[in-house]
């Protein structure tokens, strides 16, 4: 994996990374409720049972980075905003790292994951069924809306 490489690069040449922003899977939404599934035992800690929201992961050493991000997201009323931060580096929720921002994590950089929630909330997520009409292009824009929010205000 690419990010691995890169990021323990950057460890080991002291790179000064203020946080890494991994994008994944984030053009799908669902609007009937119910349509928005999660790992155990996230569905038991009120988190909303649409998916028409973006969600915002990050771990213990991300919490500020997290925080941030999220305090900016939540400004645009056109894209709800959860945010999740998980101990141990997503150790003990492993769908939560199974994208490149684990390897910033386990190098110990800031690095939040920004999700529709892929499979969780996608029934179509990597089959044929997968196709660009399924993909919801005005929440794309609003997740382009917040995330430019962010980078205005963000102070390293």
């Amino acid at each position: 994996m690419g990010s691995r490489v890169y990021a323990k690069k950057a460890r080991k040449e002291n790179e000064q990374i203020d946080g890494m922003i991994c994008l994944e899977m984030v053009g799908y939404a669902c609007y009937e409720p119910g349509c928005q599934g999660y790992p155990f035992p996230l569905q038991f800690f009120g988190y909303p049972k649409e998916g028409n929201f973006i969600g915002i992961v990050g771990n213990s050493n991300s919490k500020s980075f997290t925080k941030a991000i999220f305090n900016e997201f939540i400004k645009n009323p056109e894209l709800p905003a959860v945010k999740l931060n998980v101990p141990l580096n997503g150790w003990i929720l492993p769908s939560v790292r199974l994208s490149d921002h684990a390897s910033f994590w386990d190098q110990r950089f800031k690095a939040v994951m920004i999700t529709d929630s892929a499979f969780y909330r996608n029934p179509h997520y990597h089959t044929s069924l997968d196709t660009m009409e399924k993909l919801d292009y005005r929440f794309m824009a609003e997740l382009v809306e917040s995330l430019i929010l962010f980078f205005c205000s963000y102070k390293k």
